[in-house]
């Protein structure tokens, strides 16, 4: 025990015992640690780039975005947006529209508008709104991205909507891999307004078959209106989105490996600062202890690799693969 806290004085103390140069500053030790930072950052960024294309993430994305923009319709007072499956639906058949017909647009090269989709899932509605997105591998950037523009943020937070659908694709648009987001929202249509449209539609003719566009009121300064007051849990958000052969997101591998992700990044960001205070606090020792004793080479190169390791800890993956984020 006395061998060890000899060294650890010797390593991270300026004394005579180690002519007032603690051992963590020579540049060899100091090129090891940062090789060492170096690798654990960049695994953790690796593994976070490779699970951002699995489609298992596009599952806990759809999940998230719900939840995030709920979060934001809390804010200012207004009801939650609960899953509609026929929304889902809708958004699940545009997303694959435009990775098979290689667009990116509100409307298809054969101009199919966004109302189509809800009409084909059979979802009557009052009022409709949809959200595009494509090239994100993080949700929280994908719906700040949403938030920062007036028109994505408007449909977020309208208080006539009441439902939302989301699907979140992996595919090829012009030879490129990316991944497609599409948000529906839609006001459903009270049963008597469903019921006196069906006695009021008169027979017309495949071709001259026309969706109206619904001209949709914004008000986001109040939440008075009548919503639904009843709050969707995350559980139950997630539970409500399914792909082709998962099982529910509270449950899935998917969840896991997201939580790993995010849990280990914080982690490695917290033993990096706590590596940043151990040097810092070790170099104004080495300035401070004895002032006749000064090793300006030593001081020099400490602060350089400081720096550095500040950078490395500083920096951001999640944000630098988000910054080619698309919306419309």
């Amino acid at each position: 025990m006395k061998h060890l806290i000899n060294k650890a004085h010797k390593h991270f103390f300026p004394s005579q015992k180690n002519g007032f140069k603690p051992h963590i500053f020579k540049p060899k030790n100091l090129f090891i640690l940062l090789i060492i930072l170096l690798v654990l950052k960049f695994l953790i960024f690796s593994y976070s780039f490779y699970f951002s294309k699995t489609s298992d993430f596009a599952i806990v994305t759809s999940s998230e975005l719900i939840e995030l923009a709920n979060q934001e319709r809390e804010k200012i007072g207004i009801g939650p947006l609960s899953i509609n499956q026929k929304l889902v639906e809708a958004a699940q058949q545009k997303a694959q529209d435009m990775i098979d017909k290689g667009y990116f647009a509100h409307t298809s090269p054969d101009g199919l508008v966004p109302w189509y989709w809800l009409e084909r899932t059979d979802y009557k509605y009052s009022a409709a709104g949809e959200n595009l997105a494509r090239n994100f591998t993080d949700s929280k950037y994908l719906h700040q991205g949403w938030m920062d523009s007036l028109s994505h943020r408007l449909n977020i937070l309208n208080k006539n909507f009441r439902e939302i659908g989301i699907a979140v694709l992996e595919g090829e648009i012009n030879g490129k891999k990316t991944t497609i987001a599409v948000e529906f929202f839609g006001k459903p249509l009270s049963p008597k307004s469903i019921v006196q449209v069906n006695q009021e539609a008169t027979p017309v003719k495949k071709s001259e078959t026309k969706i109206v566009v619904p001209i949709v009121a914004v008000d986001i300064s109040s939440g008075s209106e009548d919503v639904a007051s009843v709050s969707v849990p995350s559980q139950e958000l997630a539970s409500n989105i399914k792909g082709e052969g998962t099982s529910d997101i509270s449950n899935s591998e998917a969840e896991k490996q997201k939580f790993f992700i995010d849990e280990s990044d914080y982690l490695v960001r917290t033993i990096y600062f706590i590596i940043l205070a151990v040097l810092l606090s070790v170099l104004m020792l080495t300035i401070f202890v004895n002032f006749r004793v000064q090793h300006p080479k030593l001081l020099f190169i400490a602060i350089i690799f400081i720096l550095i390791i500040f950078g490395i800890t500083c920096f951001n993956g999640q944000e630098l693969l988000n910054k080619g984020i698309q919306i419309i």
